[in-house]
């Protein structure tokens, strides 16, 4: 597997076909990718003397005003998801592409990844349920015990974490790009994490590597352009949901850019290293090839 390889082409996707950012600021981890709708929540903090003067009618609200806006984003990025997936699948095969394509393909496998999501979620919570009942048995035999089991259980949810993560990231893979159904994309996922096990793991370093590179730029970013943007927010004196369509508008620009870009690469990524899995290259694949010769000319 030659990670090196897979990581310098999904940046290369990425930076080549730049109309597919705006999937990429939905597809991959929605809620720290669009941080700029979030500018202004700080602007103009309550202070303990102004809580009796607060219209809790008003303020509870805004935030059911951010409820169809939360939706909407989360529909996008399940569309955005089969989108990008679909689409880099057809640049690496030499197969038709455009924005059409894409947006026709997550629309396609809409509802599948909605159920293959649903599935996973019942699974998560079953887990964390499991896990905090057993640790709550523990403690109540033994102190010692319930340390112990901690420990174990902290252990084993790193493993189901990592596993949980593998196995959707793989599914959803099978799902788009083998036009399967939800239980065989599950299915074929575990296997693949399974039988690769070692190669899962390194994909997941690298990603979570990557994640953290990427926090970190959007830490300077947000130093960088948040706090001007803050500025005008609070020379306008605005409230809360008009502070946060404000930063919203102001900061879509530079998410649109960063976030974009990011949301892409994690995409292709995880795409390239599936294929890479199922469809492995022979290393005379990666030379370039010399073109043909017709002798009958």
């Amino acid at each position: 597997m030659e990670y090196g390889r897979i990581v310098s082409r999904s940046f290369e996707i990425a930076w080549q076909h730049k109309w597919l950012w705006l999937f990429g600021m939905f597809a991959a981890g929605t809620g720290y990718n669009l941080n700029f709708e979030y500018m202004g929540l700080s602007a103009n903090p309550f202070t303990p003397a102004d809580i009796e003067h607060i219209d809790f009618k008003a303020l509870f609200a805004a935030y059911i005003g951010f409820i169809p806006l939360i939706l909407i984003i989360g529909l996008m990025a399940i569309l955005s998801l089969a989108a990008i997936i679909d689409s880099v699948n057809r640049i690496e095969r030499g197969g038709a592409f455009s924005f059409s394509t894409a947006f026709s393909a997550g629309i396609d496998f809409f509802f599948r990844i909605i159920g293959f999501g649903i599935i996973a979620f019942i699974v998560a919570m079953t887990f964390f349920f499991i896990m905090v009942i057993g640790l709550t048995i523990a403690f109540s035999i033994n102190t010692a015990l319930g340390v112990l089991a901690s420990f174990i259980t902290f252990f084993l949810f790193l493993i189901f974490i990592f596993s949980i993560t593998q196995i959707s990231n793989l599914g959803y893979r099978v799902l788009v790009i083998r036009n399967s159904g939800i239980i065989e994309a599950i299915g074929e996922g575990f296997q693949l994490v399974k039988m690769y096990f070692g190669e899962n793991v390194a994909a997941f370093f690298i990603l979570m590597a990557f994640g953290i590179g990427f926090a970190i730029f959007n830490l300077i970013i947000w130093l960088i352009f948040n706090l001007p943007i803050d500025a005008v927010i609070n020379a306008l004196n605005l409230t809360s949901f008009p502070a946060v369509i404000t930063g919203l508008f102001l900061g879509m620009p530079i998410t649109f850019i960063t976030a974009g870009y990011f949301g892409v690469f994690v995409t292709t990524f995880m795409t390239l290293f599936y294929i890479e899995l199922v469809e492995p290259k022979q290393e005379s694949d990666y030379l370039p090839q010399q073109p043909e010769v017709d002798f009958d000319q």
